[in-house]
Formats: structure tokens, sequence, C-alpha cells
């Protein structure tokens, strides 16, 4: 979990990243936040010595590649699964997430709590996290499809829990207005039926113009204008995997008799400005890409991290 940078006049406020941030919330059209991506992604590869540069996809992540373009979303193999996953698990089982009082267990969140994340270090420092973030094959993808080497610009691990009386934030349907051009990736650490919370998605929605203002979307609207076939939840067991352009319409569907876990991976242009990042010095089980890692990792420990 990240910490928010003050976008407000106050005690903290940083008007740079207020504007720069603001600036591509209030773009709505698509054209224009594809054309503004594609200066900043061009900008990007000469800053870091790839102007001219597209390596070939093989042809499986080419499909995806399509795919996302086309629907927002695409499925992928599982990232995490068998031992991989039980030790991820495992390690988890004992740390505490951030209740509405600070860290607890996650057995001693107050009752009626809708979610629970973990502290940014406990998901630094979680076994194969950081080594899945950093998969060659999903950095391949993402630079693809953003047009320039990513920025790992946010990482969590967030349960969803059973409150079926009143949905939350993120369980109304909305866009994610983090950068000019992001994608996400999602892994189940959980089994999820249509009962535990998916993650549900309008194919298509990422091509259309957005909102001004931050109000949910209603169903019955989205159903209307999209079609209810493109209103797609994504179930399946443990370790599946996926990857949103979360500019697109979405939400987590309330869980309705069981909780859900679900790590989160950001890839951007930019940082996104409505964070304040505070590299920690986590050492990773292998050596990462400096560049990609940067707003994660702190400096004393990039010593541990190479270029790609």
């Amino acid at each position: 979990m990240l910490p928010y940078a003050r976008l407000t006049l106050g005690p903290g406020f940083r008007p740079l990243r207020a504007a720069l941030y603001y600036a591509q919330r209030l773009a709505v059209a698509p054209s224009l936040r594809r054309g503004v991506g594609a200066g900043l992604a061009a900008l990007v590869n000469l800053r870091t010595g790839r102007a001219g540069r597209r390596p070939a996809l093989p042809p499986e992540a080419a499909m995806h590649l399509t795919a996302l373009r086309q629907d927002g979303i695409v499925s992928l193999p599982p990232l995490l699964s068998g031992t991989a996953l039980r030790e991820t698990m495992d390690w988890l089982a004992s740390r505490p997430v951030l209740g509405p009082q600070g860290p607890v267990p996650l057995a001693a969140l107050p009752p009626g709590t809708a979610s629970a994340s973990y502290p940014l270090e406990t998901v630094l420092r979680c076994p194969h996290v950081l080594e899945v973030a950093n998969d060659p094959a999903i950095l391949a993808l993402a630079e693809a499809y953003l047009g320039c080497r990513p920025t790992l610009s946010s990482i969590g691990l967030r349960w969803s829990l059973p409150r079926p009386d009143r949905p939350t934030d993120v369980q109304f349907f909305h866009r994610d207005p983090d950068d000019w051009r992001f994608l996400k990736l999602f892994i189940y650490l959980t089994e999820v039926d249509s009962g535990s919370g998916p993650h549900v998605f309008v194919r298509g929605s990422h091509r259309t113009v957005g909102r001004l203002r931050a109000q949910p979307y209603h169903p019955e609207a989205l159903a209307r204008r999209y079609g209810t076939a493109a209103m797609s939840a994504v179930t399946g067991a443990a370790g599946t995997s996926f990857l949103a352009d979360t500019w697109g319409i979405h939400a987590g569907a309330v869980p309705l008799a069981r909780p859900r876990l679900m790590l989160q991976v950001q890839y951007s242009v930019l940082p996104v400005y409505a964070l304040d990042y505070r590299p920690l010095p986590v050492r990773p089980a292998r050596p990462l890409d400096r560049y990609v890692n940067r707003l994660l990792l702190a400096a004393a420990e990039r010593g541990a991290v190479q270029a790609a």
C-alpha cells in the first residue's frame, strides 16, 4: 500500500504533482490520452536508450497484445502456482494487515471491514512477489502496450472481505485515472468464484470517453451501452492471472461468501503523481531492472539491481 501525496491546499501540498496528476485526469478523450501517452513514451525511450527499438514478441504474447488493445483485458497462464503459491500464502499468514486503527492480524479486523491491505514493505518482502512483478514476459508485454520501458508504479496485496449489505469505493464501476497510459497485472491468491468478489471488466470500455467527475457507473447503463456480454467477470482457481487497462470501466464485485486476496501490480509510462513514493531498502531475491523498480526499491539496494 503506497501513501498518497497531498494534492490539495494545506501542509505538504505538492503543486507540481497536483498539476501533473490532474492534467491527465481531466483528459477524458481516448484520442488525446493515446496521443499524449505516445509522446511521453517516446521521451522515455530517449531517456532509457530504447528509441527506435521494437522488440518482437513471441506468437502467444503477440496474441495477448492484440486482445489487450481490442478488449482492454486478457487472461494469462498462472504466474503463481504450486509451491510458489503455497510459500507466498504461508508467509503472509503470520503478517498483519492494515486495519482502521493500524496493523492487526487479519482475524482481528473489526466486524464489517470491507477490505484490508498489507503494508508496502510486507508486499515487497513477500516471497515471489517482486519476481512475478518483474517477470520478463510480463515486462515485454507491458513495454509493447505502453510503447516504452514500463515503470512499476504501484503494487499491493489486498483482501476483499464479505460485506454484502454495503459496497464501497472500488466495488462500484469506475475508471482508474492513474497515468496517461498504464496497465495492471492481477493475480488471485485465493480461489475466486461468483460469491467471492470477482473482478468485473467492461470489455472495450478503455477505448471510450471517460468522465470529468469521478462518479460511479451504473450497471444497467453499462449493459445498455456496451451489452451484457461485454461485462466480463473473471473467476478461477488461486493463481488465476490477467492483465487489464483499467482506464476501462471495472469493479471488484462484493464478496458474498468467501474473502478474496489479490495481488495487483501497475505498469505505467510515468509515476502516478497522486502517490508519494518512499522507496524501501528491500533486497530482491534476484537482480532486477533498475529503471523499472526505481520508485519502490531504495537507492541503497540498487547494487542488487541490474539494468536490463
